[in-house]
């Protein structure tokens, strides 16, 4: 999707959530019509018609705000350099972990942040590096540290 289509997207749904974006109305009338919104169907920019549900029309509200339309777009994946990124971190907090096996996720965590700045949870750390106590090999820890995505599984 190139950045007119999402800009489009963005605009249309914008248009399908403003009447309820309104400042001046009630919790219970901003409910009535976000129940309206959802009941009808709206002709989306590549021509379909398109019904969302109430909690789509909420979580684009949500979003609510000065340039809101703007948040209301599609959500953008990761692009090659945040992937290689990212990757370059998790080999890093798995030679940290290597380096010593009883290194906590939280004291990898805090390494990487006082080095690059970037803030990794706990949980992240650890759901991506206990595969070092698992898989003795050091190519298999960077392959699987090193995938883009957040729900890479190893293989045995």
């Amino acid at each position: 999707m190139d950045h007119r289509q999402q800009e489009r997207v963005a605009l249309h749904r914008w248009a399908v959530i403003a009447e309820a974006a309104s400042g001046r109305l009630t919790a219970a009338e901003r409910g009535a019509l976000v129940r309206q919104i959802a009941a009808r169907a709206h002709t989306h920019p590549d021509g379909s018609a398109r019904r969302y549900s109430r909690g789509t029309v909420d979580r684009w509200l949500r979003r609510g705000g000065p340039g809101a339309w703007r948040r209301c777009g599609p959500r953008r994946g990761p692009t090659p350099a945040r992937c290689a990124r990212t990757r370059e971190l998790f080999a890093e907090a798995a030679a940290l972990r290597l380096e010593l096996l009883g290194r906590s996720a939280a004291q990898i965590a805090s390494i990487l942040y006082h080095r690059h700045g970037i803030a990794i949870a706990e949980r992240t750390i650890r759901a991506r590096a206990d595969v070092v106590g698992i898989v003795p090999g050091r190519d298999a820890i960077i392959r699987v540290v090193g995938d883009c995505s957040p729900w890479a599984v190893p293989r045995n």
